[in-house]
C-alpha cells in the first residue's frame, strides 16, 4: 500500500481519526489501488497510520456499511467482491438515476462546464494512446459527478453518490482487461453525452447516457466473467 496517505494523528479526536482512515481506505478502493477480493491487513494499516487497531477496525465497520468491505471474524477484512447480480443491480439503478440527471444537466450546465468536460476527454484520448489511463479515469468521474450534481438536489446527490461508489468497485475488473480500443469506446460514448449537453437537448442526452450505461453493463459482465 505504497500510495497510502496516513492522516496526521497528533491531537486528533478519535471520531475524526476513524473518519480520516475510512476516507483514505475508501480512496484506495475507489481508485483500484485495493481491488475486489483483496485482503486488508489490519496490523499493517495500523502500523502505516501510526495508530492502534481500534480506529482502523472502526473504519472497517463504516466501510462495511457502505458496501465496500466484507468483514470476517476469523480473517482480515477484504475489499467487497462483485457478482453478476451486483453489476445488474448497480446498472439498473444508474439507468434510472443518471438518465433523469442528464436531462436536468442538458438544461442547466454552463458553456464553461461543458468545455471543461470536453477538454478532459481530449486529454484522456491522447494519454490513452500512451497506455496512461489516469486522465480517462479523471474525465469519467468528473463527467458523471458533474451531471449528478447539476440537479442541485441534496437528497438525490446522497443517493446517487452511494450508487456511484458501489459501481466503481467493478472498475478494477474492467480496467485490468482494458485496451486502448476499449478506453476509446468509452471516450466516444462520453463525447456523445457532451455533444447532447452542448446542444442542450435533454432527450438526446438521456438516450446517449442510456446507451453508455448499457454498453458499460455488457463490458463489466464480460470482464467479471474473465475474472471469475
Amino acid at each position: 500500500m505504497s500510495e497510502l496517505k496516513p492522516p496526521p494523528v497528533r491531537g486528533v479526536a478519535k471520531s475524526t481519526l476513524k473518519n480520516q482512515i475510512c476516507n483514505e481506505i475508501k480512496r484506495l478502493i475507489l481508485t483500484n489501488t485495493l481491488q475486489p477480493g483483496q485482503p486488508i491487513v489490519i496490523d499493517k494499516l495500523a502500523e502505516e497510520f501510526g495508530v492502534s487497531h481500534i480506529p482502523v477496525r472502526e473504519a472497517m465497520v463504516m466501510l462495511e456499511r457502505d458496501g465496500l468491505v466484507e468483514l470476517n471474524s476469523y480473517q482480515n477484512p477484504r475489499v467487497a467482491n462483485v457478482t453478476a447480480a451486483d453489476v445488474r443491480d448497480v446498472y439498473e439503478m444508474r439507468l434510472m438515476v443518471e438518465g433523469w440527471a442528464v436531462e436536468r444537466a442538458a438544461r442547466s450546465l454552463t458553456e464553461a462546464q461543458i468545455e471543461e468536460l470536453e477538454e478532459l476527454l481530449r486529454i484522456a484520448r491522447v494519454e490513452a494512446a500512451a497506455n496512461n489511463y489516469g486522465p480517462h479515469l479523471k474525465a469519467d468521474l468528473l463527467l458523471h459527478e458533474t451531471i449528478l450534481r447539476s440537479t442541485e438536489n441534496k437528497l438525490f446527490w446522497m443517493l446517487a453518490q452511494r450508487i456511484h461508489e458501489r459501481s466503481i468497485l467493478v472498475r478494477a475488473l474492467v480496467e485490468a482487461k482494458g485496451t486502448v480500443q476499449y478506453i476509446n469506446q468509452i471516450i466516444d460514448e462520453h463525447y456523445s453525452i457532451t455533444r447532447a449537453l452542448r446542444a442542450h437537448d435533454p432527450e438526446q442526452a438521456r438516450q446517449a447516457m442510456i446507451a453508455h450505461l448499457q454498453a458499460g453493463f455488457q463490458r463489466t459482465l464480460l470482464a467479471l466473467g474473465k475474472h471469475l
